[in-house]
């Protein structure tokens, strides 16, 4: 099974580059969903969260509104949060991996945000990173989402520039064009896929 790590910056369009990869038969694994199912149905870690981030829990699940309020006061402390929650959507990454392989799926999309940040990129096979202008980054956060400038910038703050991430991805696809013309990047990355040897499940997953 190719463990495809797909990564790139708030506003670069993955979420949709995701789907299109799933749409030709790729699993899509996305890490941020896995960590707002966490957060609402894993007592055990809400329970953690709760404990080093007091007020955090409300109504048994965790507010993310709470806690993005203590996170953006004293922003030193998401390594403590890191330190809770990245061992948990392991265990939900890998339990997806093995559902792909049952399906017996073209591959598996590993749609991490942080990919690089977290030192994901030793546990794929290939890494695909999806960019676009910083203009168009820019529009889609703060117009379209209307995301507050102060969020977006903390954001960023958090993520390693564009211009590392391209010189450590394998692949760079923009969406600074139209859906077709993404798509079309899509297919033919698809293709290449088909070359590159998958070691990744073997050497860090299935032991």
């Amino acid at each position: 099974m190719l463990l495809v790590g797909l990564t790139g910056s708030i506003g670069m369009g993955k979420s949709t580059t995701a789907n299109m990869f799933k749409k030709f038969g790729f699993g899509v694994y996305n890490a941020d969903d896995a960590v707002h199912y966490i957060y609402e149905n894993d007592q055990n870690i809400i329970d953690q969260i709760d404990k080093k981030f007091p007020g955090s829990k409300i109504n048994n699940k965790v507010d993310r509104g709470e806690l993005r309020n203590i996170l953006t006061k004293d922003p030193k402390r998401f390594k403590d949060l890191e330190n809770i929650i990245h061992p948990a959507t392991r265990l939900y990454q890998i339990n997806y991996i093995k559902d792909c392989i049952e399906k017996n799926l073209a591959g598996c999309i590993l749609d991490i945000p942080l990919l690089f940040e977290t030192r994901g990129e030793k546990y794929v096979d290939v890494i695909v990173l999806v960019t676009a202008s910083e203009e168009t980054q820019r529009k889609r956060i703060l117009d379209e989402r209307q995301l507050p400038i102060e969020v977006f910038e903390r954001i960023k703050d958090q993520q390693m520039p564009n211009n590392e991430k391209k010189e450590k991805s394998d692949f760079v696809i923009s969406t600074d064009q139209s859906i077709e013309g993404t798509e079309k990047e899509v297919r033919l990355l698809i293709d290449k896929f088909k070359k590159i040897k998958s070691e990744a499940w073997e050497n860090h997953y299935s032991k």
